[in-house]
């Protein structure tokens, strides 16, 4: 079923001198089985609202509607283990997260935290570990000596290690070289088309955005300004303009051409197809 935000609003240190507003009644519905990014300039609420999604924030205002599970305003929440367990979500900061004694312990923690036996929790972990490209030469070595890129490595392996229906990452090639970025993306795109996993990546990197996600959710201000599909947002540069976000490159390229005076498609999303148009154009 879908993820849906019913009028939610979220106030960080409500009733003090420091309250501020981060969201302001949002109405959102994801796409059960997509891989959608979330974006925005920094401080528009992004992380905000994946957070509310296994409950480490709760709604000062409305309801989230999430893997079967409403979560309410001034209302507990019920069942958080088996929340937490469906959707996993990567912190921006992978430190956060890592505190066992060896890379996997760790990765192996959340399994057996959930009633899998040690066994099978160590070769779930192994399995995982494998996945986000950490060598068994690493497994007994502390997290807090890794670099912060395998540490995002570990951090995402401790989340698949306990197989969630949604996957919420924040930032999750933060720390990578481009390499280690593209075949963490190519991960994720695997889950989703293989496992039907639903992906939603918070990112500043359009390239991404464009390479790997079905649809995008444009965040300003603590309010929705648009919810759309990838082609749809990606036809109209202006938009990523006003909410700081650098469009990628192929994008760029298209502006660029057609500031110059080159007939060229707002679907033009590819090189392949901007050859084309470039080539059509030259010809004529």
């Amino acid at each position: 079923m879908p993820i849906t935000f019913k009028k939610v609003s979220h106030e960080y240190s409500a009733n003090t001198p420091f309250a501020y507003k981060a969201l302001k009644e949002i109405d959102l519905t994801l796409a059960e089985g997509k891989i959608t990014a979330i974006v925005g300039a920094t401080g528009s609420g992004k992380t905000t609202i994946v957070q509310h999604l296994n409950a480490l924030l709760l709604p000062s205002a409305g309801e989230i509607e999430v893997v079967d599970k409403v979560i309410k305003a001034k209302e507990k929440p019920k069942n958080l283990k088996s929340l937490r367990k469906q959707v996993g979500l990567v912190f921006q900061f992978p430190e956060y997260q890592l505190f066992e004694e060896t890379i996997l312990k760790d990765v192996a923690f959340g399994p057996k935290n959930f009633g899998v036996p040690e066994d099978d929790a160590i070769r779930i972990a192994k399995e995982s570990l494998s996945m986000v490209g950490i060598d068994e030469s690493f497994y007994e070595r502390s997290p807090l000596d890794l670099s912060g890129g395998q540490k995002r490595r570990v951090a995402i392996a401790g989340i698949l290690a306990m197989d969630p229906q949604v996957l919420v990452l924040d930032e999750p090639t933060a720390g990578l070289d481009p390499q280690g970025a593209k075949q963490m993306m190519s991960l994720f795109q695997m889950l989703n088309q293989k496992y039907q996993k639903t992906v939603l990546v918070v990112t500043h990197d359009m390239e991404h955005v464009l390479d790997y996600c079905d649809e995008v959710v444009v965040v300003e201000n603590g309010t929705i300004v648009m919810h759309t599909s990838k082609q749809e947002f990606f036809q109209d540069s202006s938009l990523m303009v006003r909410a700081n976000i650098n469009p990628p490159a192929i994008v760029r390229m298209r502006t660029t051409l057609q500031e110059h005076g080159f007939d060229i498609s707002n679907d033009v999303l590819d090189l392949d197809s901007l050859a084309k148009a470039i080539a059509k154009e030259v010809l004529l």
